[in-house]
């Protein structure tokens, strides 16, 4: 079976058992998320709080019983003789699963489009510093300077169109 031992932290996928349950798909979650009535029944100070798959019930779950999972057993889960609950919960998992690397491509993608605008609108500030120095540039240094302005902050609003349509 695919599952690692490592320190376990808000938005890992983890098969959580709680006591008369079988292991169960489920996704740590931040305490503060919780609803009030389960953030205030926790028992042990080694404990984790986890949304379980596909009812979305939280609850706290011991350290010792919760174990993390790989992409690939949610994307493949061995559902034979599993009960039907079961199976949708690993459905629900794996939908999740999906929709945590979407988001994590687009604030990879905006990072990437923020940084890129950055360095264009440094570029401009050191073209700007450069002809302010420069007093006897000429008619042709002026124009080119110019065109790469444009071209400079053309390109930055393509990047921000691009990151916008991969958004929406």
């Amino acid at each position: 079976m695919d599952l690692v031992r490592n320190p376990i932290v808000p938005g890992d996928f983890v098969l959580a058992k709680l006591k008369g349950y079988p292991s169960w798909p489920a996704m740590v979650v931040f305490p503060e998320t919780l609803p009030e009535q389960v953030a205030c029944a926790r028992h042990c100070a080694a404990s984790h709080a986890v949304k379980f798959y596909p009812d979305c019930d939280f609850a706290w779950v011991e350290t010792a019983q919760i174990q993390l999972i790989r992409a690939r057993l949610l994307e493949k889960p061995n559902l034979v003789n599993k009960r039907k609950k079961l199976q949708q919960g690993y459905k629900a998992a794996h939908q999740a699963l999906l929709q945590q690397r979407r988001t994590r491509r687009w604030r990879f993608q905006l990072q990437r489009t923020f940084l890129d605008t950055q360095n264009i609108v440094s570029a401009d500030r050191t073209l700007t510093k450069i002809e302010e120095k420069h007093v006897d540039i000429t008619e042709h240094d002026l124009i080119a300077s110019s065109i790469l302005h444009k071209e400079l902050w053309l390109r930055a609003m393509k990047l921000v169109e691009q990151w916008l349509k991969r958004v929406t």
